[in-house]
């Protein structure tokens, strides 16, 4: 079986990406628990053409609004592929019309109903950046069609187009407005390297935190040292971006024209920004530098905060205790290290100055894991289930490892397409799953978070990364801390309930990761994506074997229970910090399930 490539502007291309992802979000977030969704026509058809191929969706969003698209499955999780344009009616229009992003957005406010305070009068703007953004990275990768964003490890960390599939804002990007550029250095998508940018700092009021390693170890890592000026400085790197707002500060402005601070410009490393914007990559260098940008990605600003460059530390070692416990159920277990943070501040000053200083100086080192690995045998999983420029799934030829000649490409056999996935699973769950019911871990797996290391292209190990987002149950994981001495607040930032930990596991894991994979292959063939989730239920059932007697949440999983999902839809539309995010319900994906006038099966 072969399929035929769309051929799109790329301003059309970002348009329907834009859209597909804020109709993801509507229709998990608030359609499906809601029960405000039906695969059925509208009773009214005036303006849809005919005929329209696939599975009609109908969302009631409120009493006076309604959309409409058709879709190419049922899926009781809103995980599909759109085959139609999307359509709007409110009450008293005389039929359905294809709204612009902005006339959209601004109905969805107009019309909102099952919110509790102010909306985000700003969401609209922020969503219309995101497909601005969208345009400019589709026109630079369709300015170059030979590059595959699954060549290797760089490529794919630099090859997420479209980014998070179910979030409103994907690639928003709030850019200081004097350094907004069409291609900047500094963003992933467009592949370039750029030098770091380097300051250098009296030794007193330097601070390097680090496991199994020593400072004299850690100081060449983070910066070129040969530019320290005398034996009582030092140099640290940051991101151009970082250096150009901490150099605005009047502080930081003060001591560079005192000479306190030694403004070495961009004289540091070339790097490649990875997809998280802040950290950077250097081909052969041991560690990838994590440091702090305080600039709002999506949801989040992503500075360094105080109390996480601690909490790292702290996890880096739990894991390392972990490995060297040999637990059989954690095998396939492989993280990334983060063993060392450094960081500057003033040795006089007030307390809130000191931590402002180590939070827009603070650098994590993490393992470069492609010199454990190889370059070419790393792949980044967002990208790998993500969409080309074109939106065709990127997964379906590197699976197959084939190319066709006649203007199409070829589908891999459905076989050969499960064989890959259970691999795939084999790598990812267990590890996952071990972490939280036997030692009370939660480690996310969202698709941003793991990195495969495949063998010409079969899925061997999986590797999880990100020290920050690791926290530990309050009934289990915190016995990891005994011994460890830590303020309050680091203690806090790094707990969970046993609810909210199994809610952002299993959010990650299956709503955000494996239904993104099942949906990118088995694109065009919707019955092959029933196949891949008996998969996953075999899999999960394959690994509560190996658990032990206590595992309630799974169990009541593979009952028959509820998938949590987060808002993030509704954290923008309420403009919440991203810790604020709250869960809903979404159907279980194995049951079919029975509702008034529709019936849905497998997702």
């Amino acid at each position: 079986m072969r399929y035929a490539r769309c051929s799109r502007r790329s301003d059309e291309t970002s348009r329907h990406a834009s859209m597909h992802a804020l109709l993801n979000c509507i229709i998990k977030e608030v359609a499906i628990p809601h029960d405000s969704l039906a695969h059925r026509w509208p009773a009214h058809r005036e303006g849809l053409p005919e005929p329209l191929p696939g599975t009609p969706l109908l969302i009631e969003w409120s009493a006076s609004l309604a959309l409409f698209v058709m879709v190419d499955r049922r899926s009781v999780i809103g995980s599909h592929f759109y085959l139609s344009e999307v359509y709007l009616r409110e009450a008293g229009a005389t039929g359905w019309c294809i709204p612009g992003m902005a006339e959209l957005i601004a109905s969805l406010l107009a019309h909102c109903r099952w919110h509790d305070g102010a909306l985000n009068r700003e969401l609209c703007e922020q969503v219309l950046h995101s497909q601005d953004v969208m345009t400019t990275i589709v026109a630079h990768a369709a300015d170059r069609p030979r590059l595959d964003p699954l060549a290797d490890y760089r490529r794919s960390e630099q090859g997420l187009w479209f980014g998070h599939p179910n979030h409103p804002t994907p690639k928003a990007r709030q850019w200081p407005s004097h350094l907004r550029q069409d291609r900047p250095a500094y963003a992933p998508e467009f592949g370039a390297t750029t030098p770091l940018h380097q300051f250098s700092f009296p030794v007193a009021g330097l601070c390097v935190q680090a496991n199994r390693l020593s400072a004299p170890d850690v100081l060449p890592q983070v910066a070129d040292q040969r530019h320290a000026e005398g034996g009582d400085r030092v140099v640290l790197s940051m991101h151009p971006v970082q250096a150009d707002l901490f150099r605005r500060d009047a502080r930081v402005a003060e001591m560079i024209e005192s000479g306190i601070i030694g403004d070495l410009g961009q004289s540091g490393w070339q790097a490649a920004p990875t997809a998280s914007m802040r950290t950077w990559y250097l081909e052969g260098h041991p560690w990838f530098l994590k440091g702090s940008l305080n600039v709002r990605i999506t949801n989040c600003v992503r500075k360094n905060a105080w109390y996480e460059l601690e909490s790292t530390l702290i996890i880096d070692r739990i894991m390392h205790r972990l490995a060297q416990q040999q637990d059989a159920a954690l095998q396939a277990l492989c993280v990334a290290q983060e063993p060392a943070t450094v960081h500057w501040t003033p040795t006089a000053g007030s307390d809130d100055d000191r931590r402002w200083f180590r939070e827009q100086t603070g650098m994590i080192l993490r393992e470069n894991f492609c010199e454990r690995f190889s370059p070419e045998r790393c792949l980044l999983s967002a990208t790998l289930f993500a969409r080309d420029a074109q939106l065709a799934p990127m997964a379906l030829a590197f699976i197959d490892g084939e190319a066709s000649e006649d203007g199409g490409e070829p589908l891999p056999p459905e076989g050969r397409v499960r064989q890959w996935f259970q691999a795939y699973l084999s790598t990812l769950v267990a590890p996952v799953l071990g972490l939280f019911f036997r030692h009370g871990i939660v480690m996310e797996p969202h698709l941003q978070n793991c990195v495969l290391i495949h063998e010409a292209g079969m899925p061997r190990r999986m590797l999880l990364r990100d020290f920050e987002g690791v926290k530990l149950t309050h009934d289990k994981g915190v016995d990891w801390l005994a011994g460890e001495s830590l303020p309050p607040r680091v203690r806090e930032s790094m707990t969970y309930h046993r609810e909210q930990g199994w809610n952002r596991i299993a959010y990650c894991l299956l709503v955000n990761h494996v239904a993104e994979a099942i949906l990118a292959l088995s694109w065009q063939r919707p019955d092959l994506g029933e196949a891949l989730w008996q998969d996953t239920l075999g899999e999960l059932c394959r690994v509560r074997r190996t658990l032990g007697p206590q595992a309630p949440e799974l169990d009541a999983l593979l009952a028959g229970g509820e998938l949590p999902c987060k808002t993030n839809f509704k954290l923008r539309l309420m403009a919440k910090a991203d810790r604020q995010a709250e869960y809903v319900a979404l159907p279980n994906p194995w049951y079919a399930t029975q509702a008034v006038n529709r019936e849905v099966a497998y997702g």
